[in-house]
């Protein structure tokens, strides 16, 4: 099988977005002058990787789903223009090795985040030329599988590998069949991952023994 597409996980692989995710998003919720839970840079750690549903409820439990939604739309935006504005803490290597990347194979990224996440730190990291396209939660209102299948139908790939840092990212990979590189720098442990990299220098020669 020769690898024809990586495909990306964005929190906890390429990026570590809790600082400009907490701060707009509790900034903004103060402002609202309604009943909050705080996003702490913990609860934002847990979160990482769940869709928007997860994170509106744990910052608005006491509002109807509809309601919190609605509002973390706009902290969804707040948080976007926070890292376009003051930037985000990406992972070691990310632009160099997405360059040395799309030499070879077509990249993407794929995320349960919302809308014009993956935009904002595609811009902030400088990856843009080198990104194929993009799938996010917030494009289709599904969860990871789904989306995986549907960025593989779209773009017509034969043999892609996709890279990730928890569970559930291989749950996923496992669903559709598709090889799974658990990355040890993000969010969780997959300590039964066939494929490992301990920093994304490792990456391209992990995709090559595939």
């Amino acid at each position: 099988m020769k690898t024809d597409a990586v495909i990306f996980d964005i929190d906890g692989t390429l990026t570590n977005s809790i600082r400009p995710i907490t701060v707009s998003w509790n900034r903004h919720l103060a402002s609202l002058g309604i009943s909050y839970t705080p996003l702490t840079k913990e609860k934002a750690a847990s979160l990482m990787g769940k869709t928007m549903d997860a994170w509106a409820m744990a910052v608005l439990p006491d509002l109807p789903l509809s309601e919190a939604n609605a509002i973390a739309e706009v902290m969804e935006q707040k948080e976007n223009e926070e890292i376009l504005t003051n930037g985000t803490d990406l992972y070691p290597g990310v632009r160099e090795i997405f360059e040395t990347l799309s030499r070879t194979y077509d990249l993407f990224i794929l995320s349960n985040c919302g809308k014009g996440y993956i935009e904002a730190v595609m811009t902030h990291a400088g990856i843009e030329p080198y990104v194929k396209g993009h799938l996010c939660y917030a494009d289709t209102l599904k969860d990871k599988p789904e989306n995986l299948r549907l960025m593989i139908q779209q773009y017509d790939l034969k043999h892609p590998v996709y890279v990730g840092d928890t569970p559930h990212d291989k749950a996923c990979c496992d669903t559709v069949g598709v090889p799974f590189i658990f990355v040890s720098w993000g969010f969780g442990d997959v300590p039964d991952a066939q494929y490992r990299a301990d920093s994304m220098y490792e990456l391209p020669g992990v995709i090559q023994k595939l």
